[in-house]
């Protein structure tokens, strides 16, 4: 058995956990089978009938919304010989029907007919072959989540101190509400599904053509990569639990200013639509209104193990091997709003987000080069001691310089926790009001460093 702790230290990681099919298989069964797993959001299936399919792993589920409005989450397999019952990946129906022998389902899960009962004998019970259900569902501000689990922390307990930003995410509409409408980015990756984290490091390398272009447009005034360097007052944070996040708003405050008795506040186009915006966010959450803007403008957050919001996006990472992930964007549009403020936002993340951006593309070119190059495994240790000597704050948050690799060494040693064995254990207490608290989580060896004066 592998003993995982060997593998994850206070300031490194070994390069196996990146590479070594065994331990990708271990994480489907240690990981994605075991916590909670963003699932689906429910404006993907807003009508009865609708469904939709998505995966937990490697198992292929089916979001449902039945006859009676709830959504129930199935495992898409026939109960005779295992067929997957449902091929199309959004539609809307009144049942499911295996094409192998006909046997039929209802968007609750029951088997509602087989062909030719007659030859099954008396103890026959339909009753008790319907699609098997997935155990745990659990939503929070539309963002459904489902765990193959029987038993283990409720999705309070996971979130956490996430769960905050899950609301502030959906509080950039007057209704707070996003919907998934907009269609899916999708692309495929050489490369490990533990790379795609929150890193405030790479920016001002990774992405230079962006950067570029950016100072192209705004002329000498432009502060290059000002918000992504070790002199920036944005922050990488640690919130318990493998979530993580940057605030990358600290640069940038959210200011109101009145000129010809007009609002104006930074990151809202000063035109009719932004105006209009603005007054339907106004009347929705008050005077509180500007703080409320920078909290959901980009709440750039890693909910551990497969779920981030960037800017106006909702990323889906699924693991296909060890060195190979799926991930997939979804434009988040408002509701509530006008037509011009959601065009801005699809156009922003085809600007950076899209398969075809200025920015997915420079990430997909790194996350290749670091599986390629991870092969070179003689000296086979990564360092992740960037802003290691960080101290907890008077609150007990745990937050350094934006560049710092807090959130990697959060996300590695949640990992470390799933990957030992044992129950699933219970994460800290949700979060209350204002900036979430972060603690929470420590490994083993990471707790080491930590008795020794060394923060992770």
């Amino acid at each position: 058995m592998t003993d995982y702790a060997d593998l994850v230290q206070a300031d490194r990681v070994h390069s196996a956990i990146f590479t070594d099919e065994g331990i990708y298989q271990a994480e489907l069964a240690n990981i994605f089978h075991r916590y909670w797993v963003y699932v689906a959001h429910e404006s993907e299936i807003p009508e009865t009938g609708d469904y939709c399919t998505k995966w937990i792993g490697d198992k292929q589920v089916i979001v449902s919304r039945g006859a009676d409005g709830e959504i129930g989450v199935f495992l898409n397999r026939c109960r005779h010989r295992g067929a997957a019952v449902c091929m199309e990946e959004y539609g809307n129906a009144s049942f499911f029907r295996c094409p192998y022998h006909g046997w039929t389902y209802n968007t609750a899960g029951d088997l509602v007919g087989v062909p030719y009962p007659s030859r099954y004998g008396p103890e026959f019970n339909r009753a008790t072959l319907g699609l098997a259900r997935v155990p745990r569902v659990g939503s929070v501000a539309g963002f459904l989540f489902a765990s193959l689990a029987d038993d283990g922390p409720s999705l309070d307990e996971h979130l956490g101190q996430a769960a905050a930003y899950l609301t502030d995410f959906v509080r950039a509409s007057p209704r707070g509400s996003v919907s998934l409408s907009a269609g899916t980015s999708k692309s495929v990756f050489w490369g490990n599904w533990k790379f795609v984290g929150m890193d405030g490091y790479h920016t001002n390398f990774t992405h230079k053509t962006v950067l570029d272009l950016r100072q192209r447009k705004a002329g000498p005034g432009f502060q290059r990569g000002a918000g992504n360097s070790d002199r920036s007052p944005n922050e990488s944070w640690d919130l318990g639990n493998g979530h993580c996040r940057l605030d990358l708003t600290r640069r940038d405050k959210v200011g109101i200013g009145v000129a010809s008795n007009v609002a104006i506040a930074a990151g809202i186009p000063d035109n009719e639509a932004g105006r209009e915006y603005f007054r339907l966010m106004t009347e929705a959450y008050g005077e509180d209104v500007p703080e409320t803007i920078r909290r959901s403008r980009d709440v750039h957050i890693h909910i551990w193990p497969n779920l981030q919001l960037i800017g106006s996006q909702v990323r889906v990472v699924r693991p296909l091997a060890a060195g190979r992930t799926e991930v997939l964007c979804y434009p988040a549009m408002l509701d509530g709003v006008p037509d011009e403020i959601n065009t801005e936002r699809i156009r922003s993340f085809e600007w950076f987000g899209g398969v075809a951006s200025f920015g997915t593309p420079d990430d997909v070119e790194i996350f290749e080069r670091n599986q390629l190059g991870l092969r070179a495994d003689r000296i086979p240790w990564l360092v992740l001691g960037r802003g290691l000597d960080v101290q907890p704050r008077a609150d007990g948050a745990l937050v350094g310089n934006v560049t710092d690799e807090v959130p990697q060494r959060a996300q590695l040693g949640t990992w470390l926790r799933a990957m030992s064995s044992g129950p699933v254990p219970a994460g800290p207490v949700p979060a209350g009001s204002g900036e979430p608290r972060a603690g929470g989580d420590t490994a083993p060896d990471l707790a080491a460093a930590q008795a020794n004066g060394v923060s992770r």
